[in-house]
């Protein structure tokens, strides 16, 4: 019977078709309607030279039916897919146009601002004050760019991270929505894992990387570069780790051997990457949880770093840092020497008059050509976000940039008394971050950011619900509608009304009897 009502239900909705609809919502599907017309004659006309772009109209129109069926449900199928199939994004990128995944880029941003309209103050305003003096910085910056076009993608890319990240607050109201939401994550390493080990399969490799250096021996699994399928496995491995020393996973012996298998595939394709800075991420994560959790985890690291160093390429890559680094004609560099040499040519060619606000968004790719000696004709990243924030934005961003780190590491301490665990293991991760993004183009490793930002807005905001670590907003005679969100506690612990509450009031703070 039930299965009846809801088919009866189900057909009455479709039998009144557009009875009673707007103008405005008929002009808006004629427009969608020859918009899907132009699309699928533009798409058949370039499918011979990119034949993956046939799939484009398919998942476009699944896309929008899932955003309109459900916009939570959008999210989580976005945030379990969009890692392992972004070499479909990849191939049906257009030269000045972009692809699907600026679209998927403009989504989220539009997904984000509707979920949290719902009930704006789910998220706390020291949430906002976390990413606001950054973001406006990049957005100035925008002003004076030499290059706003490509500054313009990158800002919306950036906007989309601080999305992901505001929209976590309104996702995690307990410590079930938390796990839920790591469990996400964890899911989310699957399809990259099996793309990464076809990939090792096929022998392809992500070419060339940095500096002077050739990748042919570097796997980058489904993403353009070794070092972004590196820090999203440093990530993965740290949220796997947390969800099984929390009791989560793990917990038969047949799944516990699952676990450890699967961490012990991820840390195996971490080295098929050769990123260093990766290895000294996924280091520090385990040594600081050993030092504060479980001291028999140092002597792993010892053992386990041991039995790399008898890997060859492990060892030949640990060791290539102790040469190249003179700067004499003729010479190579190793990577570390040659970032050095980058990031004091352009400090030093910098007039002390742009050392407030700098040359502006994507000012240090443009300019490397003019300022560094070995760019040639190659417009080169910064390789640190500390250096590209100063060079394009000036003090004034770099302190905001600084902030960032500070505020949402000061958030997540506010659990220490409560959540020893997740609090170890997400600042150890955020310290891992930071350290990288002083030698890495962090900034510009849009999929890894999503991810990570994620993961730490969902910390936060358990921190705000159980810590208190966020001030509730105040509300205001013009402001949106009232929260729904109530919890239990300041439900029970609320103080007796100086007047009588009306009846339905009443029964409501009494459990339902009316006195």
């Amino acid at each position: 019977m039930r299965v009846f009502r809801w088919a009866m239900q189900g057909w009455r909705h479709w039998s009144a078709g557009m009875e009673g609809a707007s103008w405005t919502a008929l002009a808006g599907l004629s427009a969608g309607a020859v918009a899907i017309g132009y699309l699928t004659v533009m798409v058949g006309s370039m499918a011979p030279d990119k034949p993956v772009l046939l799939a484009v109209l398919p998942l476009l129109l699944l896309t929008g039916f899932l955003f309109v069926y459900s916009r939570e449900a959008f999210l989580m199928v976005v945030l379990l897919l969009r890692a392992g199939t972004n070499p479909v994004f990849e191939e049906t990128r257009l030269p000045g146009i972009g692809g699907l995944g600026g679209l998927l880029n403009a989504l989220v941003i539009l997904l984000a601002a509707l979920i949290i309209a719902r009930d704006p103050k789910r998220v706390p305003r020291s949430a906002w004050m976390i990413w606001i003096p950054f973001t406006v910085m990049a957005g100035v910056g925008l002003l004076y760019s030499p290059d706003k076009v490509q500054a313009l993608r990158l800002y919306l890319g950036q906007l989309s991270v601080v999305a992901l990240f505001l929209v976590s607050f309104y996702l995690v109201m307990s410590e079930a929505d938390l796990n839920r939401l790591l469990k996400l994550v964890t899911w989310s390493s699957v399809p990259v894992a099996l793309v990464t080990l076809i990939y090792i399969g096929l022998g392809r490799t992500a070419g060339i990387v940095d500096g002077l250096e050739e990748g042919a021996s570097r796997y980058g699994g489904p993403f353009p570069h070794a070092n972004i399928l590196a820090f999203y496995l440093v990530l993965c491995l740290g949220v796997i780790l947390y969800r099984w020393k929390s009791g989560q996973i793990g917990r038969q012996p047949v799944t516990l051997i699952g676990v450890v298998g699967y961490m012990l595939l991820l840390t195996g394709l971490l080295f098929a990457t050769k990123t260093r800075s990766a290895w000294m991420s996924v280091l520090l994560v385990f040594a600081v949880f050993g030092v504060m959790q479980e001291r028999r985890y140092l002597v792993y690291l010892v053992i386990g770093g041991m039995l790399a160093m008898l890997v060859p390429e492990v060892r030949d890559r640990v060791m290539g840092l102790a040469e190249g680094n003179e700067v004499v004609q003729y010479a190579k560099l190793n990577s570390f020497a040659w970032r050095k040499l980058l990031w004091t040519e352009a400090i030093e060619w910098m007039s002390p008059s742009r050392y407030l606000i700098g040359y502006g968004a994507e000012s240090f790719s443009e300019l490397s050509t003019t300022f560094f000696s070995m760019a040639g004709r190659t417009h080169w990243g910064a390789h640190s976000a500390s250096v590209q924030v100063f060079f394009e934005l000036g003090a004034i961003g770099l302190a905001s940039f600084l902030w960032v780190y500070y505020r949402t590491a000061r958030m997540i301490l506010a659990l220490y008394g409560q959540r020893r665990l997740l609090t170890v293991i997400g600042l150890s991760l955020l310290g891992a971050n930071f350290l990288v993004s002083m030698s890495d183009n962090m900034l510009a490793y849009l999929i890894y950011n999503w991810y990570f930002w994620l993961t730490m807005g969902a910390i936060c905001a358990l921190a705000c619900r159980l810590a208190g670590a966020g001030e509730p907003r105040k509300a205001r005679p013009w402001g949106i509608r009232p929260s729904k969100y109530r919890p239990p506690e300041a439900l029970a612990e609320a103080p007796p009304p100086s007047e009588p509450l009306p009846a339905p009031a009443r029964a409501r703070l009494t459990g339902g009897q009316v006195r």
